[in-house]
């Protein structure tokens, strides 16, 4: 699913579907200064509560190889903006570190390390990871449109679309697989 199509989503739900003529949604590409503003607000409320989540209810997690130089591993060799680290191994050992301004510290030359990572910011045409199908498009276009009322100053709105919002979140958040026990088997 792609950005605009989320927020052409959060637009129906905030009854401006009259932006939805307008490129990246419509026809349209003279778009007014009034509307062009409102729909990059309307993009940088996706990327707010899409990093919202990523980082505070269901993380994003990258595993890659990497290699320590003086026993230091810089921030930006790593090909995501780190935000917390997993697990560090190497040999199927754990591997002691510490972090540092200049990068993280551990005593090894090569190891795995598995991190959970920020997202990048996304545009209207950008394709949408959904949290391994945990969170729905409808509870990304629920925050979109919080975020939205309170840029715009519609504060009793933006606490319906909050209550919405986390109400998904708290959902998605709190699925676990179903536990099934086996039937009894009398003897």
């Amino acid at each position: 699913m792609k950005v605009k199509e989320i927020l052409k989503l959060a637009l129906m739900f905030l009854n401006r579907e009259d932006l939805l003529i307008y490129s990246p949604f419509g026809e349209q590409t003279t778009i007014p200064t009034l509307e062009n503003t409102e729909i990059e607000h309307l993009k940088k409320c996706f990327n707010l509560v899409y990093n919202e989540i990523a980082t505070a209810y269901i993380p994003l997690i990258k595993t890659e190889q990497v290699v320590f130089i003086d026993g230091v591993l810089a921030y930006n060799k790593l090909s995501k903006t780190i935000t917390e680290i997993r697990k560090l191994y190497a040999n199927g050992k754990n591997i002691p570190y510490s972090l540092e301004e200049d990068g993280i510290h551990a005593n090894v030359l090569c190891a795995q390390l598995t991190y959970s990572y920020a997202p990048e910011e996304l545009s209207f045409e950008d394709e949408v990871f959904m949290f391994g199908g945990k969170i729905q498009d409808r509870v990304l276009a629920y925050g979109i449109a919080m975020e939205f009322c309170l840029i715009t100053g519609l504060y009793d709105d933006a606490e319906v679309w909050e209550t919405r919002f986390y109400s998904g979140l708290k959902e998605a958040y709190s699925k676990k697989s179903e536990i099934r026990l086996p039937s009894r088997r009398w003897i």
